[in-house]
């Protein structure tokens, strides 16, 4: 009777964890991923800024160095 009762509660066990809601986890996934490539986006636009700065900077130095 022990051993029926093991064998139960083990295949409730694996009923449970195979059945849980993986659409939460796809979910949390996606904006994981959609919250990087914002981030990413956002590196982007700040690097290309840098350097367009940077080139600007450079020019202004070269303008200096003529006078």
């Amino acid at each position: 009777m022990k051993i029926l009762m093991k064998i139960i509660m083990v295949l409730f066990l694996v009923g449970v964890v195979s059945c849980r809601d993986t659409k939460k986890e796809e979910e949390a996934e996606k904006a994981a991923i959609e919250k990087i490539e914002a981030v990413e986006n956002e590196a982007e636009e700040i690097s290309e800024k840098i350097n367009e700065e940077a080139s600007e900077v450079e020019s202004s130095l070269k303008e200096l160095d003529s006078i």
